[in-house]
């Protein structure tokens, strides 16, 4: 049975190797860094749990995986455009918090200690070739860039707390969020096309708004943050090498929430090795609706602008059922299907680079 060698030891990569070492294939995997997460800070991140019918974690069971890793269902949001507070609570949990990077019980360390678990072999600061590897899982290159959260970590006496603020002046067409769970906490500014856009500037803004709306103290404060990468065309299959996660432009272009796209990416390359099946099919057939209609998303906000902001925050405020209100934003309707022409057509003119 063929060797594989997977390019990066991030979700996706670390989600395929494990499934294809299930399978029974040997895997090595080459990861750049000298340790799984390490691009991370120990920042917490929402694994959304609105985009499918099915519970995320549910989903990654099927998908081979354990949660082995701290991952904290939230059922209850704090959303704001800066002056009105809307808290809404919810039957399921809206998302589970995750925390990123090489401490224990991250979510990078549990995959990792999984792997090993199954005999997979990883070599850290990897300097291997594209053409050496099959699957490549190692993000998109800087110049593909098309956001980039800047915020802090930091212990606090506080109760738990999810915010999510939507104002153009705290984030540029995206949002600002504090996650705090068991006296840690995580504040950050995301921002889209981050060519000329004061990151730091929008951080500030996002730091003075949230501490003045809710009450907790920050202790111990350290640098966080990331990117995300995305293409219009998403880039499956390249000279015989299979793409998977961000280095396959495959994420949520609304608000970023790419991990659940690098778990089941992860799964069906895998799949389609072991099944000996079409991958950019299984990408097509399971995600593409999906991205469809998360360009449709992206196209709307910048179109309208903190227009969109204030919609939200309208909607939200008519609709307790916030779960189903994103559920129905995130999968298409005859709505998207429509404008998902003009809205790809516009996203590439204006964002050439990551078409």
């Amino acid at each position: 049975m063929k060797n594989i060698k997977i390019m990066g030891g991030g979700i996706s990569g670390l989600c395929a190797a494990i499934n294809l070492a299930k399978a029974g294939y040997k895997v090595d995997v080459f990861e750049k860094k000298e340790d799984c997460g390490k691009r991370f800070h120990g920042d917490l991140e929402g694994f959304e749990n609105w985009s499918s019918q099915k519970n995320v974690l549910d989903e990654m069971q099927s998908y081979n995986l354990k949660i082995n890793f701290d991952c904290i269902a939230f059922n209850s949001i704090c959303m704001t455009d800066g002056k009105i507070i809307l808290r809404n609570s919810f039957e399921k949990p809206i998302f589970y918090i995750v925390k990123r990077g090489v401490l224990k019980n991250s979510l990078d360390q549990g995959l990792k200690n999984q792997a090993l678990d199954l005999g997979i072999n990883i070599y850290f600061n990897s300097n291997i070739k594209k053409n050496d590897v099959d699957i490549i899982s190692i993000g998109v290159a800087e110049n593909k860039l098309i956001a980039i959260a800047k915020g802090i970590t930091f212990d606090t006496e506080a109760e738990d707390i999810a915010v999510a603020l939507l104002n153009n002046k705290t984030s540029n067409n995206g949002y600002s969020y504090l996650l705090i769970n068991n006296g840690y906490g995580t504040m950050c500014s995301v921002n889209y096309y981050i060519k000329g856009v004061n990151i730091n500037a929008y951080f500030k803004k996002t730091y003075e708004i949230i501490t003045k709306l809710f009450d907790f103290d920050i202790k111990n404060e350290k640098k966080a943050g990331g990117f995300g990468c995305f293409l219009i065309k998403p880039r499956l299959i390249e000279d015989g090498k299979i793409y998977t996660g961000e280095a396959a432009g495959l994420q949520d272009f609304l608000w970023g929430f790419g991990m659940r796209y690098a778990v089941i990416s992860g799964f069906l390359a895998a799949t389609s090795i072991i099944e000996n099946r079409n991958y950019a099919e299984l990408i097509k057939q399971k995600l593409s609706d999906r991205i469809k209609t998360s360009i449709v998303n992206r196209y709307v906000i910048e179109m309208i602008g903190n227009r969109f902001n204030k919609l939200m925050i309208k909607r939200a405020k008519r609709n307790n059922d916030w779960m189903d209100l994103l559920y129905r934003g995130y999968n298409p309707s005859w709505l998207s299907k429509l404008l998902y022409p003009i809205a790809k057509w516009s996203l590439i003119q204006k964002y050439q680079n990551f078409a």
